[in-house]
């Protein structure tokens, strides 16, 4: 069956972000990867974005495959973008112009399962994190792959919720309390400039519905 990837930015203090940077010397026009999703490109076919990711995303992504001063990379994800199948999860979108994209109608979760079940390649959410959240909720993901940044932003979505809820006077979260969710970390790598990647993995049985 395929499966369902969260691939996210994050930075510090947990904002699903992606900060700006002043270039690194050995940067520029020649880049060719991003560590997140240049591994994985070739076993996705369909892209899961939220209202907001979709409008910065189209945009953005369909001009970068014909932009001269575009990197290797930012055509190659470009052109990935255009090929994707996009389904978009908005409830005020109406339609969708970028090729390939439809909205979602009707329950999410049925709708994934129905896409899983259908053949193909898996399925990567890209954005935005109100959605992440929804998935985490339903156990949607099957594994979060998350670029770490090393910057405190001060605002913005966090990436996960934050729950208005009192300390447990114990100071422990036990195994199997509401709302917890255990993941394997599967691949950790360091990137430029103090970013890092973190790879993990759900764990059969250990997170019932």
């Amino acid at each position: 069956m395929r499966k369902v990837y969260a691939m996210m930015f994050m930075t510090l203090d947990g904002v699903a972000e992606f900060p700006d940077y002043d270039p690194e010397p050995e940067s520029g026009p020649s880049e060719s990867e991003e560590p997140m999703w240049s591994p994985r490109m070739g076993s996705i076919d369909t892209l899961l974005l939220g209202r907001v990711a979709y409008e910065k995303w189209y945009s953005y992504w369909p001009a970068k495959a014909k932009d001269p001063e575009a990197n290797a990379w930012q055509k190659t994800f470009s052109e990935f973008c255009d090929r994707s199948e996009k389904l978009v999860v908005s409830k005020s979108l109406r339609k969708v112009d970028w090729p390939n994209s439809r909205i979602v109608l009707g329950d999410i979760g049925d709708e994934i399962a129905r896409v899983r079940a259908l053949p193909g390649k898996d399925i990567a959410l890209g954005g935005g994190p109100r959605l992440l959240q929804t998935f985490l909720d339903r156990r949607l993901v099957d594994e979060l792959r998350i670029e770490v940044f090393p910057s405190l932003v001060g605002r913005g979505k966090p990436m996960f919720h934050v729950v208005d809820d009192p300390d447990n006077p114990e100071d422990v979260v036990p195994v199997g309390a509401a709302g917890r969710r255990d993941f394997q970390l599967f691949t950790t790598k360091h990137l430029k400039g103090g970013t890092v990647f973190l790879h993990y993995r759900t764990i059969a049985g250990k997170n019932p519905a």
